[in-house]
């Protein structure tokens, strides 16, 4: 048996793991600190100082802002991730560990993406960005399910853009680790340059995306990755914009009839609820509550229709079509 020294020592060494060797050292949280720092200090110049991201962090300091700053802070040190584990049952572990059990077993069947060279890996940056696209896509699609919208919605309330709405989304949404199996993605052996790449790249893309700048990116905006203009349309509260522009990849809103392809420009964003500016961790925890609330009921459905339908089949012996005294 561990001494009482000995567990004290293990979780410290646990949570040194968690919070600064996976966390603030870790390479995908230094890329994307370095992608955010990069991008928020060069925003002045394309954008008047007052719709900057600075301007709204450190002069008008709105609270959607200062939900979008303390938030990501918060994933940035790794305490989101470990409200994912809690507020999941650890479910987001389980399912993350069965899909890596299931591609361990096709490991006959993955393609390895060649990375010999700049060519290799920009041809294999673009198959993993489009595969993986397919799954984000439809992840998304789930995210807007009403049951999901429960916790989704802590995205979507932000009533401005800024960089840092990119990771401003509800631990809970990681409850769909548990279809991580059935992505296309365990018949892909990614390699360790392409995975970086994708990092940085994806990071700057994901960004860009949940800011307010006016670009389009052109053809490439519309069909490989999704460019600011195209995102803040799927954040709008026009209803002409309602559940368009889902993915990263425009590529997969064009095949599954969801892309916007009108001239329409967002008004204003958010969900028309100013619950979070006004009580935020208060509404964190009530979209929290009304998120198990709803999954126990359509988890559950099955089972108390077919109890219904049990009870109305007739019992033994009795004559269905007999009158009812």
């Amino acid at each position: 048996m561990p001494t009482d020294a000995g567990w004290l020592q293990y979780i410290y060494h646990r949570l040194w793991v968690h919070f600064v060797d996976n966390h603030l050292l870790g390479v995908p949280a230094l890329g994307g600190l370095a992608v955010a720092v990069a991008l928020i200090a060069g925003e002045p110049l394309f954008r008047d100082w007052n719709k900057t991201t600075l301007y709204r962090l450190l002069v008008r300091r709105s609270m959607t802002a200062k939900i979008d700053f303390a938030y990501y802070i918060m994933r940035y040190v790794g305490l989101v991730t470990l409200l994912e584990i809690v507020l999941t049952f650890g479910l987001t572990i389980g399912g993350a560990r069965f899909g890596n059990y299931v591609s361990d077993q096709v490991q006959w069947a993955r393609i390895t993406l060649p990375s010999d060279g700049v060519l290799q890996i920009a041809f294999s940056f673009v198959v993993y960005w489009i595969v993986s696209g397919f799954t984000g896509y439809w992840l998304h699609r789930i995210y807007h399910w009403p049951v999901f919208w429960n916790v989704h919605r802590f995205h979507h309330a932000a009533p401005e853009l800024n960089f840092l709405t990119a990771h401003r989304a509800h631990p809970l949404e990681m409850m769909t680790q548990v279809f991580s199996f059935l992505s296309p993605m365990i018949f892909l052996q990614v390699p360790d340059s392409v995975v970086l790449f994708a990092v940085f790249a994806g990071s700057f893309i994901n960004f860009c995306q949940h800011s307010e700048l006016p670009w389009s990116w052109g053809w490439i905006g519309r069909w490989i990755f999704g460019s600011p203009m195209v995102h803040q349309i799927h954040h709008s509260t026009d209803e002409e914009h309602r559940d368009t522009n889902f993915c990263n990849c425009p590529l997969w809103d064009h095949v599954f009839g969801t892309w916007y392809d009108g001239a329409k420009k967002p008004v204003e964003y958010g969900v028309g609820d100013p619950g979070y500016d006004l009580h935020p961790v208060r509404q964190f925890v009530l979209d929290s509550w009304n998120f198990y609330r709803d999954l126990a009921v359509w988890l559950t459905a099955p089972i108390r229709k077919a109890m219904a339908l049990w009870e109305r089949v007739p019992a033994s012996g009795e004559n269905p079509s007999a009158p009812v005294p």
